[in-house]
């Protein structure tokens, strides 16, 4: 199979990042790099992975995995979207509720 390349780069540093882990009581830089490469190798291999299986199935498969996995990711990225918008929202809502709002003149000075 075609997965087989992508798949065996990746087997060799995870079982080196696991030997690592399992011995090292402290998370050296070496470590922590060797991580960072088997998570980019992971992501990698689950991407080509996907598209292959994507590029191969029929249009009711791909509506199906669609419809399972948009709602993972929007909840996935739901929390860090609304705190990178927030700020902007607020102000907007401010400027709006400003400029909806009727100046109000003081009881004092108002005219019958």
């Amino acid at each position: 199979m075609a997965d087989k390349p992508v798949a065996g780069s990746v087997e060799p540093l995870l079982d080196e990042l696991t030997r690592e882990m399992a011995t090292s009581a402290e998370p050296s830089v070496d470590s922590i790099m060797r991580h960072d490469a088997v998570t980019n190798a992971l992501t990698e291999a689950a991407t080509v992975s996907l598209s292959r299986a994507l590029a191969e199935s029929s249009g009711l498969d791909r509506v199906l995995l669609g419809s399972a996995l948009v709602p993972a990711l929007a909840d996935a990225l739901a929390p860090a979207l609304a705190r990178a918008l927030m700020p902007e929202i607020v102000n907007i809502l401010e400027r709006l509720d400003a400029a909806e709002s009727p100046r109000k003149e003081p009881v004092i000075g108002r005219k019958r």
